[in-house]
């Protein structure tokens, strides 16, 4: 269709759109159009597919809810639920992320080797802790035990976080003791692979693939990253239906516990925060293609199916515990 019978039908679902507003989103990279010509010396116009409508629809609701500062990070939502984005903006933006990230990485990692960050982490933890909401009159001496305690524990997070971006950038591997640590403090339960997933780890992270794959994506990989996104859809999908909240997941759950916890977020809101991690994980791993492969296995979904009824069962016989499942 095009832009005017585009306009006529978002309209039909009492949407406010107009011409400048269809500019702006296609600027963005929010949809994509057929861009077709009409002749020689005519001109051409673009033709919109049918989806661009629930398109507008979304896009119309996340600016109601006010979830991103900026209307161009839209499209790591877009593009995460399957509408068709223009992937050089969606490769723009994810640049644009890589590149803060980058920076970010660097800084800590020259203030971790500074002499004094250990003592200024622990007053800027000390400080954090005395913003934190108050009860009505003086504090007990037990309210400001809680505040120390929890200053301590943000320093160890911050000190420990530093200190694993500063080995990744560098040194270009993690260290057993930093690794250890992690995995100790964010209550992580990783045995008994912790080793082959450190030593894996340091691997990839020596190829240094990853630091320049997202400037040299092209079309094709965010393909087969939306490809594999839908898999692993798929296959927690699997997981959901078996029980109440993921949170009961034998062994998945306290790990994204811990991990959102420690981390202080939420693996499954409706954030473009969220999405973009992912994908640059996916676009800049290098292990697409053969993941994509393995997962698309029936054989595969199959084994992963039959873990999953076993989980409950293994859960109750090892520690005695029931799990909530969905009947």
């Amino acid at each position: 269709m095009l832009k005017e019978e585009l306009i006529e039908r978002v309209r039909e679902h009492r949407i406010s759109i107009s011409s400048n507003m269809i500019e702006r989103y296609v600027e963005y990279g929010l949809i994509a159009g057929d861009r077709v010509s009409l002749g020689f010396y005519q001109g051409v116009v673009t033709h919109y597919a049918e989806r661009t409508i629930d398109a507008i629809i979304l896009i119309d609701k996340l600016k109601a809810n006010r979830i991103c500062k900026h209307q161009k990070d839209f499209i790591f939502i877009l593009y995460w639920k399957g509408y068709p984005v223009q992937w050089n903006k969606l490769k723009a933006r994810l640049i644009e992320f890589h590149n803060r990230i980058m920076n970010t990485l660097d800084e800590v990692a020259g203030y971790t080797a500074h002499p004094d960050y250990p003592e200024v982490i622990d007053d800027i933890a000390i400080d954090e802790a005395k913003k934190a909401p108050k009860t009505i009159g003086r504090p007990s001496k037990k309210f400001e035990e809680k505040q120390r305690i929890k200053a301590q524990e943000n320093a160890k997070r911050l000190i420990l976080i530093s200190k694993f971006i500063s080995d990744i950038i560098l040194k270009g591997t993690i260290s057993q003791e930093v690794f250890s640590l992690f995995t100790q403090q964010s209550n992580v339960e990783l045995e008994p692979s912790a080793d082959t997933i450190l030593k894996s780890t340091n691997a990839w992270l020596q190829q240094m693939l990853w630091k320049n794959a997202v400037r040299h994506s092209v079309e094709l990989d965010y393909q087969e990253a939306y490809e594999l996104i839908q898999l692993l859809k798929n296959y927690w999908s699997d997981l959901e239906t078996h029980f109440s909240s993921v949170y009961d997941i034998p062994f998945f759950g306290n790990n994204i516990k811990s991990l959102e916890d420690y981390f202080h977020i939420k693996f499954s809101t409706d954030k473009p925060s969220f999405y973009r991690y992912v994908l640059l994980v996916l676009i800049s791993g290098g292990f697409r293609q053969q993941l994509i492969q393995f997962l698309s296995e029936p054989i595969t979904r199959e084994k992963w199916n039959q873990i999953i009824a076993s989980l409950p069962s293994l859960l109750a016989h090892s520690t005695g515990e029931e799990v909530n499942i969905h009947e």
